[in-house]
């Protein structure tokens, strides 16, 4: 029965992951598209754990970053834990940072299904994880350029200086640490106003799609300033009109660290497979940039080469350091 094998990963949620403890105020935050036999996983578990549990469900936001409900941003900004189980990231949104900065722990498990409960990255050897991201982080935080190149074209360029990484790891046991499953990265807000190159053909951009057709998007001065290319361009260009300068904004830069994620066609799980990268385009606070944006969104590569400063981190998809 699968609720019996999704209810280890909902176990290792609130003992792992979040370090949940008796009589702290657990919030699991869901949406209308997510599987309810997942909730309901996540709150018996939050009930042997003792938490004083609430569960709240919403309409999706249709987008990653956009602001949830009021109602729902006041619960997590008086909860010591928060589960999003929603279909899209509340990571980049003003009332997940309000939750952090007030001491919130957050497990972000948005768009995971039935499979990704039981299969791939989330069964991950967490501890490995943490170190390759750790290592990974210290090499951000030394650096001042990156420069990212792809057998299609891609080859951006941009600066890391003066900009703290982050460990996404798979835990969030201290006050103000946000994780989440599957995970995964080694991340930082590249310096606003640096990125300049071009991507051509990435693997995916997220909240559209596993890109098909061709695409070629240009940057200048840190900004997205031309895309060209069929349907995910077009969508790419509606989200862009509606976001403004804000959203033309390069918001994010990550290495993929878990060695267990597949290749499944969501963004959650893939993003965070190693070997792999992404960028993102939008809001940049929630990794320490200074771009507030109501959308964040993330753009995929599957065989890239990293160098920071020079040096090969990745070679064409395989991580040279180790």
């Amino acid at each position: 029965m699968i609720e019996v094998r999704m209810a280890k990963t909902a176990k290792m949620i609130m003992e792992s992951v979040l370090n949940v403890k008796p009589k702290e105020k657990l919030l699991i935050v869901t949406d209308t598209e997510r599987p309810a036999s997942i909730t309901k996983v996540l709150a018996i578990a939050a009930e042997i754990s003792e938490a004083n549990t609430v569960v709240m469900t919403m309409s999706p936001t249709g987008m990653s970053g956009v602001e949830p409900p009021e109602i729902v941003a006041a619960a997590m900004s008086a909860a010591d834990a928060i589960i999003n189980q929603t279909s899209h990231s509340m990571t980049h949104t003003n009332a997940q940072r309000a939750a952090i900065a007030k001491g919130a722990r957050v497990c972000n498990i948005r768009n995971v299904d039935e499979d990704m409960m039981i299969r791939g990255g989330i069964t991950a050897d967490y501890k490995e994880v943490k170190r390759l991201s750790d290592t990974l982080v210290e090499l951000i935080n030394q650096g001042e350029w990156v420069r990212i190149t792809t057998p299609e074209g891609t080859d951006l360029k941009f600066s890391i200086k003066g900009r703290s990484g982050f460990s996404l790891s798979g835990y969030a046991t201290n006050p103000g640490e946000f994780s989440g499953l599957p995970d995964g990265e080694a991340a930082c807000a590249p310096l606003e106003g640096t990125a300049d190159g071009v991507i051509v053909n990435p693997y995916m951009i997220e909240d559209i799609a596993v890109v098909k057709d061709p695409i070629r998007i240009e940057f200048k001065v840190g900004l997205v300033t031309k895309v060209e290319g069929g349907r995910e361009a077009q969508e790419l260009l509606k989200v862009l009109a509606k976001a403004g300068e804000p959203g033309r904004n390069v918001a994010e830069f990550a290495f993929g660290t878990n060695a267990a994620c597949r290749l499944i066609g969501k963004s959650r799980e893939d993003k965070k497979k190693l070997g792999t990268a992404h960028i993102a385009i939008g809001d940049s606070k929630s990794l320490g940039g200074t771009v507030d944006c109501y959308m964040h969104m993330d753009i995929m590569f599957l065989q890239p080469t990293i160098t920071i400063d020079d040096k090969i981190i990745v070679k064409a998809g395989t991580l040279m350091l180790f």
